[in-house]
C-alpha cells in the first residue's frame, strides 16, 4: 500500500513540476504584444558573442517594441523603438541581421510610410541611431528583409507595394543607408490597383530568395490561388528552375507563373501562412483553405523536385476574431484562422493554433512522409484564453526554448482593437514553498489576483456557498494585505446584494457569506451606513433561532426540511462562525446558546469517537458502506470544513468563554488524527483513510488542515515541536500546487463524498481555504 502511495506521489509531483500543458503555465515573453504574419522574421536566434533570441511585436497601444533574452545568462531586455506608431497589428516590425551582429529593424504604418533604424551596437538593443522613413506610397505595408552575402550583403526589403498593392522591393548596397528606387515584381496583366496578393518571403541569406504569394485577399477572391517564385543572380524562376523573367524586365506576369496550389481548380480560396526551405533546399509552404469563410482547414505542400504536392493536414475551426456582436453582423475577417507556421529547421514539422472546447490551442504536427499523413502533439491544453498566430524562432537550435511563440489572447475583436500578451513554450517559474514573508505573500496575491480576474468564469450564483467560502479566505487576506482592492472587491460584493444571506432560510450554506459580512461590518462600523451591512444577518438568524426547525438530522434531499438543521458535516464550516461573530458584535449569548446546542447534536451524530473524524452524513456510517479498502468512510475536505470551521470560532470565543473548552478539546483531538492522515508528500488526500484509491492530492482539504494546524500552533493548543514539520511540509506541497499564473489546481470539484482529482482542477472554495492557509503561515513567520 505504501509503495504504491509513494509511486503515485513521484507521478504527480513529476506532472506538477513540469512544464504543464495550459497556455498559463508558460512563460511570458510580454503581457502586452501583437503580430500580423506577413511581415518575417518576428523572432530571431543569433548566436555571436552572445546567444539571443529577439522578437518584435506592436503594442496594443501602438509601440514598437523589440525585446532579447539571453539564453547563457538569462538576461531579458526591452526597448521601445517607436511610441504610439499606429493601433493596428499589421505594423509589427522584422528583424535583420547584418554582418557585424547589429540589428536592423523595419516597419510601416497599414498603408503608411516605411521605417527602419539600426542598433548601434551589435547584439544589443539597448539603443538604436534614428528611426528613418521613407515615403514608397501610401499602400505600403508589411516588411521582409532578406540580406544576400553572395551579392556584396546586398539587402532586399520586400514589402507590399505602395503604388498598386503589387508585391514589390527595394534594395541597399550601403547596409541601409541609401535605397533604390522600388520595383514591382509580380502583377496580372490587367493591373486592377485594388487587386492585392498577399506575400510570404524566405531567403538562404547567400544567394536566393523565394515567395509564395496569392492571386489576392480571400475576401475579393473566391477561387485565391498560391504562386511559387525563386529569385538568383538577378533572374526569377518558378520551381523546376524555368526562367521567368529577370529584373530588368518586371513586373513578372502573374499568369505565366506556375500554381504552387490551385484555387481554380480546387473552387476554393486559400491564403499563405509560411515558406520555408528544406533539407534539400526545396521549398515548403504552409496554407489555409476556406470552401467557407466558416470552415477552415491547415494545408501543407512541398515541391518534391518534380512536382507541387499538397495535402490537408487538419480542421483549423471556424475564424478566428471572436466578440459579442448581434446576429446580423457579419463578421469583418471571417478569413482570419488561428494560424500556422512551418518549424524552419525541421521543415517537417509545423505549429497551427486551432480550436478545442471553445479555446484556441497551439499544437506540434510532424510529417515523415511529405505530408501525406501527420501525427500531432499538444503544446497547450486547458488553457484560459485563447492562443494564435503561432511562429517558430528563426535560426532556431534543435533544444532552444522557447523554440515557438504566439499570442495569448485577452481580447481580440479587430486588427485595430485587441489586447493579447506574447508567449513561448518555455515553462514558466513555479512560486516559492520558502517559509519567509515574501514568498508567502507572493503566492497569495497571485492566488487572490487569479481568483478575482477570472471571477467572471464562476458558475455558481455570487451569494453560493461555493463563493462564501471563498469570501471567507479573501476577507482574511484583505485585512493582511497592504492593497486595498480586496477589501474593495469584497464590500462591492456586499453593497450589490444589501447584504443579503443567500435565499433559504434555514440552510447553512446559505448564511456563510454572512463570515465575511460580519467581519466587514467590524471593518466599517465606523461608518454611518454600517448598520445596513449587519442587519440582513441579525434577521436571518433571530428568525431562526426565535423559530427553530424541526427537521430531522437524518439528511435526505428529497425533504427539503433536513436540510434545515446541520445534518451534514460541511455546515459545521458555514454556520457556526456566524453565531460567534453575531455574539461578539451584539454581546447577545443567545447565538452562542444556539450555535452550541445545534452544533453538538451534529457532532452526537456525525462524529466516530473511535476514529476521531466526521462522516460527511448518516448515507456513509459503516453500517451503510465502505472505502473500497474496507476502511471506513471519511471525506478529506468534510473533515477540512469542519476544522476549518473549529478555527473560526476558535478565533472569536473569548478565552473565558464557558463554550470553549469543548471547542478546543475537539480541535485538539481531531488536529491529532489529521497529523496521521497526511501523505509522504505533504497533501492530504480526498479519502482520509483511503488513500491509495485516492492518490492525487486534493488541496481544498489539505488547505483547511494547513490552516487549522498553523493557527493550533500559534494559538499555543498544539505543541509547535510536534506540529511545525507537518504545517511545514503541507505549505510547501500546496504552493507546489499553484499554477505559474496563480491558478490553484487539484480542487476536488463539488461533492460530498471522495471523488477524483487532477492537476487542472479547481474551484473557489480551494480557493478560500488556501488564502486561510497563507495568512495562517503569515502569523507563523511573525
Amino acid at each position: 500500500m505504501q509503495l504504491r502511495i509513494l509511486l503515485s506521489f513521484f507521478f504527480i509531483c513529476s506532472y506538477i513540476f513540469a512544464s504543464g500543458q495550459r497556455a498559463e503555465d508558460y512563460k511570458t515573453l510580454s503581457e502586452d504584444g501583437s503580430w500580423c504574419w506577413f511581415s518575417d522574421p518576428r523572432s530571431v536566434y543569433h548566436q555571436g558573442k552572445k546567444e539571443c533570441t529577439y522578437t518584435g511585436f506592436v503594442t496594443s497601444e501602438g509601440d514598437i517594441v523589440i525585446t532579447s533574452k539571453d539564453h547563457k545568462s538569462g538576461l531579458e531586455s526591452r526597448h521601445t523603438i517607436y511610441k504610439n506608431l499606429e493601433v493596428d497589428d499589421h505594423v509589427n516590425p522584422s528583424i535583420l541581421f547584418l554582418p557585424d551582429g547589429r540589428l536592423m529593424v523595419f516597419f510601416t504604418k497599414h498603408n503608411g510610410l516605411l521605417y527602419y533604424t539600426t542598433s548601434e551596437l551589435p547584439e544589443d538593443i539597448s539603443k538604436f541611431g534614428k528611426v528613418n522613413s521613407l515615403n514608397l506610397g501610401k499602400m505600403s505595408c508589411y516588411t521582409n528583409p532578406v540580406l544576400l552575402s553572395g551579392e556584396a550583403n546586398r539587402i532586399y526589403l520586400f514589402y507590399r507595394g505602395g503604388y498598386d498593392w503589387k508585391p514589390s522591393y527595394i534594395t541597399s548596397d550601403d547596409l541601409g543607408k541609401n535605397w533604390s528606387k522600388p520595383k514591382s515584381f509580380v502583377s496580372k496583366e490587367i493591373n486592377v490597383s485594388s487587386n492585392r496578393p498577399y506575400t510570404k518571403v524566405v531567403s538562404d541569406g547567400i544567394a536566393n530568395i523565394h515567395f509564395a504569394f496569392t492571386d489576392g485577399h480571400p475576401r475579393d477572391e473566391s477561387q485565391n490561388s498560391i504562386y511559387y517564385l525563386r529569385y538568383e543572380g538577378g533572374s526569377f524562376y518558378d520551381a523546376s528552375g524555368k526562367v521567368l523573367g529577370d529584373v530588368n524586365h518586371l513586373p513578372i506576369r502573374q499568369e505565366s507563373i506556375p500554381k504552387a496550389y490551385d484555387g481554380v481548380e480546387h473552387n476554393q480560396r486559400a491564403w499563405i501562412w509560411d515558406i520555408a526551405l528544406n533539407e534539400q533546399s526545396n521549398p515548403v509552404i504552409a496554407f489555409t483553405t476556406m470552401p467557407e469563410e466558416t470552415n477552415h482547414f491547415y494545408n501543407y505542400g512541398i515541391w518534391n523536385g518534380k512536382e507541387w504536392i499538397t495535402n490537408q493536414i487538419c480542421s483549423a475551426g471556424s475564424s478566428f476574431p471572436r466578440f459579442v456582436r448581434k446576429k446580423e453582423e457579419r463578421n469583418r475577417e471571417p478569413h482570419y484562422s488561428g494560424g500556422i507556421s512551418i518549424d524552419h529547421n525541421k521543415t517537417n514539422t509545423v505549429y497551427l493554433s486551432k480550436p478545442h472546447n471553445d479555446r484556441y490551442e497551439i499544437e506540434e504536427w510532424t510529417t515523415m512522409d511529405n505530408g501525406k499523413s501527420f501525427s500531432s502533439n499538444s503544446v497547450t491544453t486547458n488553457s484560459l484564453r485563447d492562443n494564435i498566430r503561432p511562429v517558430v524562432v528563426r535560426n532556431a537550435p534543435k533544444e532552444l526554448s522557447p523554440r515557438v511563440l504566439w499570442m495569448n489572447v485577452d481580447h481580440y475583436e479587430h486588427y485595430t482593437k485587441f489586447h493579447t500578451a506574447i508567449k513561448g513554450n518555455q515553462p514558466a517559474n513555479k512560486f516559492s514553498g520558502k517559509i519567509s514573508e515574501d514568498s508567502v505573500k507572493a503566492v497569495l496575491t497571485a492566488v487572490a489576483d487569479w481568483q478575482i480576474d477570472n471571477f467572471h468564469l464562476v458558475k455558481h450564483h455570487t451569494l453560493d456557498w461555493t463563493n462564501g467560502a471563498l469570501y471567507a479566505g479573501m476577507m482574511t487576506w484583505a485585512k493582511t494585505s497592504s492593497d486595498k482592492k480586496y477589501l474593495d472587491w469584497l464590500n462591492r460584493i456586499g453593497w450589490k446584494f444589501h447584504w443579503q444571506p443567500y435565499y433559504r432560510m434555514y440552510h447553512a450554506d446559505d448564511v456563510v457569506v454572512s463570515q465575511m459580512y460580519l467581519d466587514m461590518y467590524e471593518e466599517k462600523k465606523a461608518d454611518k451606513n454600517s448598520y445596513r451591512i449587519l442587519g440582513p444577518t441579525k434577521a436571518r438568524l433571530d428568525y431562526v433561532i426565535n423559530n427553530p426547525s424541526k427537521g430531522t438530522l437524518l439528511l435526505n434531499y428529497r425533504d427539503a426540511q433536513t436540510l434545515e438543521r446541520w445534518s451534514w458535516c460541511d455546515a459545521l464550516f458555514m454556520a457556526p462562525p456566524v453565531y460567534v461573530k453575531m455574539a461578539n458584535i451584539t454581546g447577545d449569548d443567545k447565538y452562542l446558546s444556539f450555535m452550541d446546542q445545534e452544533f453538538k447534536a451534529t457532532y452526537d451524530f456525525l462524529y466516530d469517537q473511535e476514529e476521531h473524524l466526521f462522516y460527511r452524513d448518516h448515507r456513509f456510517f459503516p453500517d451503510v458502506k465502505l472505502e473500497s479498502n474496507g476502511e471506513k468512510i471519511f471525506w478529506g475536505r468534510g473533515n477540512g470544513w469542519v476544522l476549518g470551521g473549529l478555527v473560526s470560532m476558535l478565533k472569536d470565543l473569548p478565552k473565558d468563554s464557558k463554550y470553549r473548552p469543548f471547542y478546543e478539546e475537539l480541535f485538539k483531538e481531531m488536529s491529532e488524527k489529521v497529523v496521521e492522515c497526511q501523505g509522504k508528500e505533504g497533501f492530504w488526500h480526498a479519502s482520509m483513510l483511503d488513500p491509495g484509491s485516492y492518490p492525487n492530492p486534493e488541496t481544498s482539504s489539505s488547505a483547511f488542515f494547513c490552516y487549522a494546524l498553523a493557527y493550533g500552533i500559534n494559538s499555543g493548543l498544539l505543541e509547535k515541536d510536534k506540529y511545525l514539520p507537518v504545517v511545514t511540509k503541507s505549505w510547501e506541497a500546496l504552493v507546489s500546487a499553484v499554477h505559474p499564473d496563480g491558478k490553484l489546481g487539484w480542487v476536488q470539484p463539488i461533492g460530498e463524498d471522495p471523488k477524483k482529482v487532477t492537476a487542472e482542477m479547481t474551484e473557489v472554495y480551494g480557493v478560500g481555504a488556501f488564502l486561510l492557509a497563507g495568512t495562517e503561515m503569515l502569523e507563523l513567520i511573525e
